[in-house]
């Protein structure tokens, strides 16, 4: 399998980064998603009743909804990396399989990361289990575990999710890079918010660690 471009770089509003727009050919693609403005991203079965409008403004944090499902999804360029991998769904490839894909997509991104620093090899694993529920876990993404996402010390990592088309399939990954909530509890609406404990802590890496761990990547994925 060949690789057009190492990394693509787009930049763009989020509402445009999460639309279909598969590659011009059929190779295995990154594409690195740069969004110009933050924005909370709904899943596909959220309401917007879940978000406080007025927070949203002061914050300067767009609203955008996605086509796949999920949760709560915070997108800012300045706190987390978001990278999208665009596998061509042909005979005999992980594309054809959802699990299969994901896991792949999980396995590259901890041997880009460990390549950067031997220390995080021991540290870093693949969630191989099902999907977690929970209310935090159904109102934000990176609250939840599903196949494939990394932990970091037993805490996640590298999120994942997925949509597929006949012909593609393309995993949305984010990276925290600053210790940040799963996503930021003030632009919620009171009335959304769970009752008891908070969302369970996320793990993050310096930016540069993961910058340099995104250049390896796509040799990574060609290694599996």
């Amino acid at each position: 399998m060949v690789i057009e471009r190492a990394i693509a770089e787009v930049w763009s509003p989020a509402e445009a980064l999460h639309s279909w727009d598969p590659p011009d050919e059929a190779v295995l693609t990154v594409r690195r998603c740069r969004p110009t403005v933050p924005a909370a991203v709904l899943g596909s079965r959220q309401g917007d009743t879940l978000l406080d409008p007025l927070a949203l403004e002061r914050a300067g944090v767009g609203l955008v909804r996605r086509n796949s499902g999920g949760g709560l999804v915070l997108v800012d360029d300045a706190l987390a990396i978001w990278v999208d991998v665009w596998i061509p769904n042909r005979p005999g490839s992980v594309a054809a399989d959802v699990r299969a894909s994901m896991d792949v997509v999980g396995r590259a991104w901890v041997a880009a990361l460990s390549s950067q620093d031997e220390s995080l090899a021991e540290r870093l694993d693949v969630h191989r289990g099902g999907v977690t529920r929970g209310e935090w876990a159904d109102l934000v993404c990176f609250a939840g575990l599903g196949p494939g996402e990394v932990l970091l010390d037993g805490l996640k990592l590298v999120g994942l999710s997925q949509r597929r088309s006949r012909d593609w399939c393309r995993v949305q990954c984010q990276v925290h890079t600053a210790d940040t909530d799963p996503f930021p509890l003030q632009l919620l609406a009171t009335a959304a918010r769970p009752d008891g404990a908070g969302p369970p802590a996320i793990a993050w890496l310096p930016r540069a660690t993961v910058e340099a761990a995104l250049a390896g990547l796509p040799t990574a994925l060609l290694a599996d």
